[in-house]
C-alpha cells in the first residue's frame, strides 16, 4: 500500500512538469474543485507548503483534466464514495488495488470517469512484520516529481457543500523492491498522463506496465516518520549513511 508520501517541490515547478494551466484557489491557498481556478501568472504566493509526511485524511494536491486543460486542486486523501452515509469511510479508502478497482462499488465509477494524477516527491513504505517494521523512502534519483495514478469522487455534505476526496492506485511491487513491500503506487510516465486523465480511454493495463520504466531508489529512514506529528526534511534522511 501507499500510506505516507512527501511533496516538497515548489508548486510552480510541479505545474510546469505536469503542464498544469490553472490552480483552484481560495484565499490564496489551494482549494477544491468548487473554488475558482486561477492561471499560474495570477497567483502571487505559494498555494501550498512542503509536506514531508503526508498522511491519510490530509488535503493533497491532485491534477485533473477540465475543459481540455490540466487543473491542480485539493482533495482529502481517502476516497469517500458518493453513496456513503458517513465520510469517515474515507480513512480506509486511501488506496485502490488496480487489480480489483473496476469491480469494487467504491471505486469502479471513479476509475472510469474521474481519474487524477497525485504529484509526489516520494513515498514511505514499511518492511517487516507487525511489531518490527522498518520504514523506507522511495524516490526518483533525479529528484523529479513522480506522478501517482489516482481517482477522485465527490460527496454531498449535510450542509449541501461538496467534499472532494481521492485515492491512490496500487499494484504489485516491482521485483527489485518487493523485498521491502509487496505493493507500490501505480506510477505514470509522462507519455501516459494524457490518456490517464482522459475519461474516454481505458489505459489501465498500459499504465500498470509503466512502473517498470520509472527509475527509482530506496533507502532506510527513521522510524520517526511513523508519527504524523513529525514533519520535516530529516524524515527522508538515509539512515544507512550513519
Amino acid at each position: 500500500m501507499c500510506g505516507r508520501f512527501t511533496l516538497k517541490t515548489d508548486p510552480k515547478v510541479i505545474a510546469s512538469q505536469f503542464q498544469v494551466s490553472s490552480i483552484a484557489i481560495l484565499e490564496g491557498r489551494i482549494a477544491d474543485l468548487t473554488s475558482p481556478a486561477k492561471k499560474l501568472d495570477q497567483i502571487e504566493s505559494d498555494p501550498f507548503q512542503p509536506n514531508f509526511n503526508v498522511a491519510p485524511t490530509h488535503q493533497i494536491p491532485a491534477i485533473v483534466s477540465q475543459n481540455e486543460e490540466r487543473l491542480l486542486a485539493a482533495f482529502a486523501w481517502g476516497l469517500i464514495p458518493s453513496w456513503a452515509k458517513d465520510p469517515a469511510i474515507g480513512s480506509r479508502m486511501i488506496n485502490a488495488r488496480s487489480e480489483t478497482a473496476a469491480e469494487k462499488p467504491s471505486f469502479r465509477s471513479a476509475l472510469v470517469k474521474r481519474r487524477c494524477i497525485v504529484p509526489a516527491d516520494g513515498w514511505y513504505e514499511w518492511q517487516g512484520s507487525p511489531g518490527k517494521k522498518t520504514p523506507y523512502y522511495f524516490s526518483a534519483p533525479n529528484e523529479s516529481v513522480l506522478g501517482l495514478a489516482g481517482i477522485y469522487e465527490s460527496w454531498k455534505q449535510p450542509d449541501g457543500q461538496m467534499l472532494w476526496s481521492a485515492a491512490i492506485l496500487t499494484q504489485e511491487a516491482r521485483p527489485d523492491f518487493s523485498y521491502i513491500h509487496d505493493r507500490m503506487p501505480v506510477l505514470l510516465t509522462p507519455e501516459l498522463q494524457d490518456s490517464w486523465l482522459n475519461s474516454q480511454t481505458s489505459p489501465l493495463q498500459d499504465v500498470l506496465g509503466s512502473a517498470a520504466e520509472v527509475t527509482l531508489q530506496a533507502w532506510e529512514v527513521s522510524s520517526a516518520v511513523g508519527n504524523v506529528k513529525n514533519n520535516n526534511a530529516e524524515l527522508m534522511t538515509n539512515q544507512t549513511l550513519f
